[in-house]
């Protein structure tokens, strides 16, 4: 393909048409079409996590079945699976198009919420009739007669009803858990009053559910990111389904791999200017991993990960200086207000087993049922909806979560960095690490790394220290190290010698050839009899993994045993 006719990356657009007009690339989903319309029942709930590419999905089913767009029919799917005559479906360009979009509704003033929902559905109302010119001037003064939403829909969906008894409306909603997840998150009591039998938002569906029956809304398609706000009202609203975990419809948002490549080859590759696999490479790293089914073979990338990165890497060929995207990174808090509501030792028990062994098991809960007490189940399958954990496998009902990817990891790190900076009344010093960094990356040494270690062990309460193990030494150095570009860190990485502690290797940013094998060892007083064993052991140890197939290939390895004796004391032995 020449540069004259490379699409471009599809930056910061979840309107296909104007992707499509702007000869932006789109990665072709539109094969679902004919698995959604296959299926027996016309009304589905999609959930995925937050810009993994929904409301685009949402925006090309909008302009296929939208009446108001037939004329542009070949314009914008001709080029696409859907567009071809063989695959066209008898529905195309046959619905009137209702679409409520909830992620802009605020949460932040409890008192307004009702208010910024209604403010939605009549916006989306006026659409409506403005597009489709549908109802009367008498009419649109009695649809908004009040200013209750859910009066609103219904005197809307009645006038519909009787002035054109055979129209048809494909409705479709936009994260239409947006603003009651906020709320599970801080106010639970508001949100079980706002979802229950009396509630607002149980109301809402129950219209929508009325004129399901009436014949008037003929299919419906939602997106979101959890089922709680789903399931808390189910005996309301119990004529969809949620084909998230269907293994038919892993791929509908989010890349393969082979997507990817595709799309890198469309938009920005040059032949000769990168190496089109070193750099799919890296980004498997950074950007892969998310799997929603356990019967899906492939993971997923990430799209707007996968967008920020490639819009950066096309302008010079060279990779950015960060590789996390800042929207995700920020967004540490969610794994707090999604662990807030379990007692301690559950919180730190996921803590513990998602940074130290990077994988927990658990099962996987499909109906939250806000009349029973939240369990640690729950909260490892919110982490898994939220997109902070991914499906690696599953053996009946015991499903392996993993960190899906790296930028995660970093969300993680950043929340455990979070924890202690909040728990020790201690700040982490970016200049202190930033010239530890240096060292570790050009001088091969790992001096400034084991003070600063010493600095954060020394803020610790000797009540702390009393239950201190090794997994809590191996989070504090994983806080200090993990959140620099210029190493990768592996916890608990297997080898044929066994499960190694912390595995450093350089990034592709990283000009320093310097890597780190590090094997961690904290002693309580009654272990100091047998420091010269636990010594043995540990040297024993890293010299097996320093001599695995695993890191052989490292090329500038450093190996060290590291062995902590209370807050302060601490020695270090290298292994060559």
């Amino acid at each position: 393909m020449s540069q004259k006719t490379k699409k471009r990356i599809p930056i910061l657009t979840s309107n296909f048409a104007t992707l499509v007009a702007g000869n932006g690339y789109y990665v072709d989903k539109t094969s679902f079409i004919h698995k959604m319309e296959g299926l027996n029942f016309p009304n589905l709930f999609l959930l995925r996590p937050r810009r993994f590419g929904k409301s685009l999905h949402l925006s090309m089913l909008e302009y296929y079945y939208g009446i108001q767009h037939r004329v542009r029919f070949e314009e914008l799917f001709g080029e696409y699976y859907i567009g071809k005559p063989e695959n066209i479906t008898p529905l195309r360009n046959s619905y009137y198009i209702l679409k409520f979009n909830f992620s802009g509704i605020k949460t932040d003033d409890v008192n307004e919420i009702f208010k910024h929902f209604t403010s939605e559905i009549r916006g989306a109302v006026d659409l409506f009739i403005k597009e489709y010119n549908v109802v009367s001037e008498s009419d649109r003064e009695e649809i908004y007669s009040s200013n209750d939403a859910n009066t609103i829909l219904r005197n809307f969906l009645f006038k519909i009803r009787g002035s054109d008894p055979g129209v048809k409306i494909y409705l479709l909603i936009d994260e239409y858990d947006h603003f009651t997840n906020e709320l599970f998150a801080f106010n639970t009591e508001l949100f079980k009053e706002i979802v229950s039998r009396n509630g607002w938002v149980r109301k809402f569906y129950e219209v929508i559910k009325q004129f399901m029956g009436e014949g008037i809304i003929d299919r419906f398609f939602a997106t979101g990111v959890t089922p709680v706000t789903l399931d808390s009202m189910t005996s309301g609203f119990n004529v969809a389904q949620n084909i998230t975990l269907d293994n038919k419809f892993h791929e509908m948002a989010g890349f393969t791999e082979n997507e990817l490549i595709d799309m890198i080859k469309a938009t920005t590759y040059e032949e000769g200017r990168f190496d089109l696999d070193a750099v799919v490479a890296d980004m498997r790293l950074w950007y892969n991993g998310s799997r929603f089914s356990p019967d899906a073979k492939d993971k997923l990338y990430n799209p707007q990960m996968v967008i920020t990165f490639l819009s950066n890497f096309s302008n010079n060929f060279t990779y950015p200086r960060e590789m996390a995207d800042i929207n995700v990174t920020s967004d540490y808090t969610k794994i707090g207000k999604i662990l807030q509501f379990l007692p301690k030792d559950e919180f730190n028990a996921i803590i513990e087993d998602v940074f130290t062994n990077e994988e927990i098991q658990e099962g996987l809960t499909l109906q939250y049922n806000l009349e029973r007490p939240y369990s640690k189940t729950d909260a490892v399958s919110l982490l898994f909806y939220n997109g902070l954990l991914t499906i690696e496998k599953a053996v009946f009902e015991l499903v392996t979560y993993q960190i899906p990817n790296y930028v995660i990891k970093q969300l993680y790190w950043e929340f455990l960095r979070y924890l202690y900076e909040r728990d020790n009344s201690f700040m982490y010093d970016n200049k202190e690490i930033g010239l530890l960094v240096q060292e570790l990356a050009f001088d091969g040494k790992i001096d400034k790394l084991i003070k600063y270690a010493q600095k954060v062990m020394g803020t610790i309460s000797f009540r702390d220290l009393e239950n201190f193990r090794e997994s809590n030494l191996k989070m504090i150095f994983m806080t200090i190290i993990m959140g620099t570009n210029a190493f990768y860190t592996t916890s608990e990485l297997e080898t044929h010698k066994g499960y190694l502690d912390l595995l450093i290797r350089k990034t592709e940013l990283n000009p320093g050839g310097h890597e780190y094998l590090l094997e961690l060892k904290y002693l309580k007083k009654a272990d100091k009899k047998d420091y010269n064993e636990i010594r043995r052991k540990g040297i024993e140890q890293i010299t097996n993994y320093r001599n695995s197939l695993t890191v052989t290939k490292l090329t500038k390895l450093h190996a060290y045993l590291i062995l902590f004796s209370g807050k302060f004391e601490v020695e270090v032995f290298e292994v060559e």
